[in-house]
């Protein structure tokens, strides 16, 4: 992880500031449209505030993702006294009305994986620590920065994308991601951020490739890494259904069973007699 100086990038149309700076001067200038919040290594950052409507709103932010917050709202970082990543803040009004209208439609409380972003930000702060962020260098990447965020997360996004197929490379990339976070809560708009698509014509894509929608991709392989695990006699049937993600052991039960015909503690069983 690089070093983080205390500077940050000129106040135009993006400024940027390593996350400890941000956190120890009470944070960015509230004047701003919204803030991007980046950790990086092991660092959680907590995101509490009220919407427009008033609506109090609390999330958990740390790698591999990032989220979209109001400018206004209190950030802490989670049993962290030196928190690492980078928070960018955005003026809603650097690419004109048409991008003001679609910044109004992006959910400004949202996280999700989004690899573009993180290489944005990783290039950011290379040239923030070598001091080489000038006013035009930070308008060129408030630009691109915000059409990616105005086409992604506002209410364009996906208003004119064609379905596009999906290539060797983006599924690999999704099962990796499927694998690596098996344990965990994993929507079809975190795959869709992986392939760059909206997540119907994602849907739409991963079907057509693989023969299944993405909801149930995700069960499968749930299934399977939990077949795997109850081949091992030494993990308890409540761990084994945890590992894999579904939410209580019923759960696991009902769904192991749906597209195994058997319960778990009877596919163990069976196995056990086979190897026997």
């Amino acid at each position: 992880m690089m070093k983080q100086v205390t500077r940050s990038t000129p106040d135009h149309g993006l400024r940027c500031q390593p996350m400890d700076v941000a956190f120890s001067n009470g944070g960015l200038n509230s004047a701003q449209g919204f803030r991007l919040v980046i950790p990086t290594g092991s660092t959680v950052v907590q995101a509490e505030g009220c919407d427009d409507g008033g609506m109090s709103h609390s999330i958990l932010i740390s790698a591999p993702f990032v989220a979209v917050i109001p400018a206004g709202v209190q950030l802490a970082t989670i049993a962290d006294n030196d928190p690492k990543g980078w928070v960018i803040a955005l003026k809603p009004g650097v690419l004109g009305q048409v991008s003001k209208e679609a910044f109004g439609a992006v959910p400004k409380w949202s996280k999700s994986w989004d690899p573009f972003l993180r290489e944005a930000a990783d290039t950011l702060g290379v040239l923030h620590n070598a001091d080489l962020i000038d006013a035009a260098c930070a308008d060129a990447f408030a630009d691109v920065i915000s059409v990616h965020i105005a086409l992604r997360y506002g209410h364009c996004a996906g208003a004119v994308e064609p379905d596009m197929p999906l290539t060797r490379q983006m599924l690999t990339r999704i099962q990796a991601f499927v694998h690596e976070h098996i344990a965990e809560t994993i929507l079809v708009g975190q795959l869709a951020v992986l392939a760059h698509m909206s997540a119907s014509n994602f849907a739409r894509g991963f079907k057509t490739a693989t023969g299944n929608p993405p909801h149930l991709y995700v069960t499968l392989e749930r299934v399977k890494f939990a077949r795997t695990m109850l081949c091992e006699e030494t993990i308890p049937l409540v761990d084994v259904g945890a590992r894999a993600g579904f939410q209580t052991q019923q759960h696991f039960t009902d769904v192991f069973h749906r597209y195994t015909g058997v319960t778990p503690r009877a596919f163990r069983i069976a196995h056990r007699n086979v190897g026997s």
